[in-house]
């Protein structure tokens, strides 16, 4: 499955708001919509419908009030590694690419 992150949800956002949001954009989605405070979670069936909901979505449909943001989900140790790697204060300089290939 590819889920999905969908951020910037008004308080007063229910599931019930994003399922009708998903199918009045004729958009699939997989199981139910997990619900957090401003933000929620979304299954899509595959990558091409995942990428149409980030087009179709994100920054451009209004939920009581406040646009609606929508990206892949990167799991919490994943966004850890790359938080920790971009916090390392590394310049491209750090990195060496080979001059040649043999």
């Amino acid at each position: 499955m590819h889920k999905l992150y969908i951020g910037n949800l008004g308080d007063s956002v229910t599931a019930e708001d994003l399922i009708k949001t998903f199918e009045d954009h004729k958009i699939p989605y997989s199981g139910q919509f997990l619900m957090k405070n401003g933000y929620a979670f979304v299954d899509c069936p595959d990558d091409q419908w995942a990428m149409k909901a980030i087009e179709t979505f994100s920054g451009k449909v209004e939920l009581h009030g406040k646009r609606i943001e929508v990206e892949h989900s990167v799991p919490k140790k994943q966004r850890q590694m790359m938080r920790d790697i971009f916090n390392r204060g590394q310049s491209h300089e750090d990195f060496s690419l080979p001059t040649s290939i043999n």
